[in-house]
């Protein structure tokens, strides 16, 4: 039992204190003009001495400082600014209004310093209707507009992945907030469609949110800044904010007892972990905002609950819980607020946790928060798969306590409070709620089931198969819903009554690289990259809608490497919302995913995904390698020999994909198993590139079996008749391979000598149709890194090779494109070749710092856009952070530049956060879309321009006609015309003149002729319809004069 009682109530070190007013320091000018036009509550700087005993604990008064007509937010750190600053205009400006602002303050608080206590967290307060507004944000817009004024224009990033936190039911259940790293988004249960978006402005993300207790229509976010920001989620207005000056990664919000304000239990990080109580108020009270710390411990807080109005704190780490019982209940102060905690450690890792107030029948018309005896019930999930339920833990708490005087300080072993196991998960509990009437348990984990537990009979309810792994588990606040998120990023709303799902929200689920993942400083030499590469991804040309690869599940708990990604998803970027998700190969959904080894059995990864030229057509390679652990049993101590048996194994289909639009889905349509085959072992060669044809339907692939092979359909037949399918609508097609081209090599491999490791001598290549479908180039790059590389040029009609490309050094191929005339490589340079004329055109570098060439390839992005004439490279970048105090993670971002083929120079470059995994352009329109590692997109478009629409040529006034005319005059009409017809009018009568009149009298004539009984020969019908349409139109009888 630990007891944290003599901790200061006030006092509070401050963790990094020195770089805290360094940043103060620096932000001090965008922060006051952030403040205008908002009020501000004054900073307190309550001061404690520490005492042995709490007894001798007394809270310093709160200090008051009148209210200042112009808020000042930083106004306390003036001081604090060097001397060398107060050299420039704005400098003396701010000193002279620090000046007016003092002389109004009472004189009890002239006579404080800033930072009285420096120990204590700086707390500002800014409320008002202009809250909303952000001057720092627009100062930084206008610095950028006037910094950058070019033709293109990157967006803001749409998706993301929902953070890894309960779901938050508003009280009336017609909404569900959740957040992503830079918004709080507020999501309509009924029709699952976002409502309302709730911005963080600046360079910091969300870290935790929590509703008002007190206002059900309010919340609270707060951000990695330091800052709590009080909002209105219904109307999106900002209400307040504060800067704590720490980070919250646990929230918790209850009514302070006796009031109907809000009290904050915040987790907040740092050197150690500390659990706080923020009272803070806004408007007239915001002068009451106060601050009291609970606990403090160097054990990394996992989850926090709060209960009773605070009278009940559960705090719980890796392998230890904490309960908090607030002493002393009828002072209801912020800081009169003293905790008694109590511990007990466990065997196993804590994963998740839920606690339960039981209020016994015949007490519950009396004050909970008065009854000196609780019956707390705690439900503990583990690593293991068990979930340990204590019931009424306080009189457990109390009978050891009893037993054990002298061991008073030692914490409490888990086997003492004979907890009751529930054992059903076979890996970790990914969640742990309690119903609202504590009759059952709900939990979730890996397995993709949601299991009810009911107490009383200790029977068990599972609902199977969600697709995906469960990660949080909400009851609604009447207790008739359970929203459940899955780590495929999407949240399912459930009633408990059927468990049919009556809300599906659902994200971006492309691949997420989290930055546990990233490389290091340590160790970003042999860092393998894999994370980092291609996503496959490519555009609709009938919707422009984005198709994308993706994983079956991706749990924030696990970080096992690179996983298999079966399923695509069709993303709208137009209304930002996520159209459709399918499997593209078999999956785990509903069979078992596990091996009799208790292995994860991995599905089959699709590689590439490309559309056809008019979007009916979708092309997928995807290959599946079984993996090392399963291949003991052949084990012949042989590392060499056992990677060629597993290689041997390889399973590789191509596969097309029909649009339906009944079903608005892709159907599967043909398989083509192992499109690329080694004759000489028998074995599935490896798929290294898929594209399609831009101007006919049709799809080109190339293999490490070094052959080029074009795949095309053909409409079937029998007996001369078109074979039609089930709709009778369009005839049934078949693909088949149209061409097939060898990639000549330099090696002399005997054939019956062959091995998997030898014919894997290809290390990258990369195919490119031109725009009209006459050219196919394949860029070759060799696993030995001597040779540097060709390009070939095929004839797509005729199957050969119309020129070698071997000036271009290629030796790490990223990608390669058709543009017109011009030949576009990426390699260790963008090199653009003339294929007209036969002649290299420039060069230009690429910087990819932190990468080596052998990973480089992987990374860098090529995309080719026909519509402006233009090509686009990414390129990422993993470079040391500078500041002080950072992780040691490398700082990841990506410059993304667009290119002319005509010019030597960038037309545009901007480096954007993150790294981008996929590139590719906008079909049927102009720009690049890009996909980067936060399941974000973003599109590059150039910027409109002003053009001047044609206008017609100037009018012209016509001679009129009299009524009566000598013939004199109309003979010297031949020499001098008396009407003039202006140059457009003389066109329309041209055009007018180019088709000839059929009046309906003539072609009844045509098809009346002959016998009453009989329709004349078709051969006749044709000829004479088609000789009175195209005959030549009758001559005006006047041209150009009358």
């Amino acid at each position: 039992m630990a007891d944290v009682n003599g901790m200061p109530k006030l006092k509070r070190k401050r963790e990094g204190a020195e770089p805290l007013r360094k940043k103060v320091k620096t932000q001090r000018k965008s922060k006051t003009e952030d403040a205008e036009g908002e009020t501000s509550t004054p900073l307190k700087a309550p001061v404690s001495t520490p005492s042995s005993s709490n007894a001798d604990m007394k809270p310093a008064p709160p200090s008051s400082l009148k209210k200042e007509p112009t808020p000042t937010p930083q106004r306390s750190q003036a001081n604090s600014a060097s001397a060398a600053d107060s050299s420039t205009p704005k400098a003396r400006k701010d000193k002279k209004r620090d000046r007016n602002q003092k002389k109004d303050e009472p004189k009890a608080s002239e006579a404080k310093e800033p930072f009285v206590e420096r120990e204590t967290p700086t707390t500002v307060v800014v409320n008002g209707d202009n809250a909303d507004k952000s001057t720092k944000k627009e100062k930084k817009q206008k610095k950028r507009k006037g910094k950058q004024n070019d033709q293109w224009s990157l967006s803001e990033p749409q998706g993301g992945w929902f953070l890894q936190q309960d779901p938050v039911f508003s009280p009336d259940e017609k909404h569900l907030l959740l957040a992503k790293l830079k918004t709080l988004e507020v999501y309509a249960t009924e029709t699952s469609l976002l409502a309302k978006e709730l911005p963080v402005g600046g360079s910091g993300v969300i870290l935790s949110y929590a509703t008002s207790s007190a206002q059900s229509n309010q919340a609270y976010i707060a951000d990695s800044a330091g800052m709590i920001t009080l909002w209105d989620w219904t109307n999106g207005s900002k209400i307040g904010r504060w800067d704590i000056g720490a980070n919250v990664r646990h929230l918790d919000v209850v009514k302070q007892p006796g009031s109907d304000q809000d009290l904050l239990y915040t987790h907040e990080t740092g050197n150690s972990h500390v659990i706080n109580v923020h009272a803070l108020r806004t408007g007239a009270q915001a002068s009451k905002t106060e601050l009291r710390r609970i606990l403090k411990t160097s054990k990394p807080i996992s989850g926090l609950q709060v209960l009773l109005g605070g009278k009940i704190v559960v705090a719980s780490s890796a392998n230890c819980v904490m309960v908090g019982k607030r002493a002393k209940l009828h002072k209801t102060a912020v800081q009169d607020f003293e905790y008694v905690w109590r511990e007990f450690e466990t065997s196993g890792r804590i994963t998740t946790f839920s606690a339960y107030i039981h209020i016994p029948g015949a007490e519950k018309s009396k004050k909970p928060l008065q009854d000196p005896r609780d019956n707390l019930d705690l439900a503990i999930g583990d690593s293991e798969g068990v979930i340990h339920l204590f019931e009424d833990i306080f009189t457990s708490f109390a009978a050891i306590e009893k037993s054990q005087k002298e061991k008073a300080g030692k914490a409490i072993g888990l086997e003492s409070l004979r907890p009751k196991r529930l054992h059903w998960h076979r890996e970790a509990v990914g969640s742990l709620k309690w119903s609202r009437d504590g009759n059952y348990l709900i939990s979730g984990g890996d397995e993709t089931v949601l299991t009810i537990w009911q107490l009383s009979t200790g029977k068990q309810q599972h609902l199977p198969h969600l697709t995906a792994a469960i990660e949080n588990v909400v009851v609604s606040p009447s207790g008739a819903s359970y929203a459940i998120s899955l780590a495929n990023n999407s949240v399912i709303v459930l009633s408990t009554s059927e468990l049919l799902a009556k809300t599906n929200i659902i994200g971006l689920q492309s691949r997420r690289v989290d930055q546990e993942q990233q490389p290091r400083e340590s160790n970003s030499s042999t860092y393998s990259f894999e994370l980092f590469g291609p996503v496959p991804m490519t555009v609709d040309s009938k919707n422009s809608h984005v198709i994308f690869a993706t994983p079956s599940s991706q749990p924030h708990r696990h970080h096992g490497g690179l996983l298999p990604e079966p399923y695509a998803q069709t993303y709208d970027i137009a209304t930002h919302r996520a159209v459709a998700r399918q499997a593209l190969t078999r999956n785990n959904a509903t069979d078992t995913n596990v091996d009799p080894e208790g292995q994860r059995v991995r599905e089959p990864n699709v590689q590439f995904i490309q559309t056809s030229h008019d979007g009916m057509w979708l092309a997928t390679v995807d290959e599946w390698l079984p993996p090392s652990s399963a291949m003991g049993h052949i084990e012949e101590g042989d590392l060499k020999a056992n990677e060629e048996e597993r290689l041997f194994r390889r399973e590789s289909y191509l596969k097309i994909w029909r649009w339906d639009e009944k079903g608005a889905q892709w159907v599967l349509d043909a398989r083509i198993d192992a499109p690329h085959f080694h004759k000489g072992v028998a074995a599935h060669a490896r798929v290294v590139d898929l594209v399609a044809d831009p101007s006919c339907t049709g799809f080109a692939t190339v293999g490490d079996d070094r052959i080029v092979r074009v795949w095309r359909p053909k409409t079937r037949t029998r007996d001369g008749i078109v074979v039609r399918g089930g709709d009778r609508m369009q005839g049934l097609v078949t693909w088949s391979l149209d061409r097939s081209i060898g990639i000549p090599s330099k090696l002399d491999i005997d054939e019956s000598d062959q091995t998997l490791q030898d014919l894997s001598t290809l290390q990258s290549c990369h195919l490119a149709f031109s725009a009209d479908g006459s050219a196919l180039a394949a860029g070759v790059s060799w696993a030995s890194g001597t040779d540097p590389g060709v390009i070939h040029i095929i004839d797509a009609d005729e199957g050969i090779i119309r020129r070698s490309i071997t000036e271009i050094d290629i030796t790490e191929l990223s990608g390669l494109g058709i543009f017109g005339r011009y030949l576009i490589a990426v390699s260790n340079t963008i090199v653009v070749w003339d294929m007209v004329i036969d002649q290299f055109v420039h060069s230009m570098p690429i910087d990819t710092p932190g990468v080596d060439t052998a990973h480089r390839a992987q990374l860098v992005r090529l995309a080719v856009n026909e519509e402006d004439g233009t090509f686009a490279v990414s390129a990422p970048r993993f470079e040391k952070e500078e500041k002080a105090g950072s992780r040691r993670f490398l700082k990841t971002s990506t410059r993304v530049s667009v290119f002319d083929p005509n010019h030597p120079k960038a037309l545009w470059n901007r480096s954007v956060p993150g790294i981008v995994l996929a590139l590719a352009s906008a079909k049927g329109g102009r720009g690049y879309i890009t996909l980067d590692a936060s399941s974000s997109i973003r599109t590059i478009s150039p910027k409109a321009t002003t053009q001047q629409l044609p206008t017609p040529p100037p009018e012209t006034m016509p001679l009129l006609l009299t009524d009566s005319v000598d013939v004199d005059e109309i003979d010297d009409a031949k020499q001098k015309p008396y009407l003039q017809l202006d140059a457009s009018e003389e066109l329309l009568r041209d055009s007018e003149n180019d088709k000839p009149v059929v009046r309906p009298e003539q072609l009844q004539a045509i098809f009346e002729s002959g016998s009453s009984n009989a329709l004349p020969a078709v051969r006749d019908l044709f000829d004479a319809i088609v000789g009175l349409y195209a005959r030549k139109p009758r001559a005006s009888g006047v041209v150009g004069a009358v």
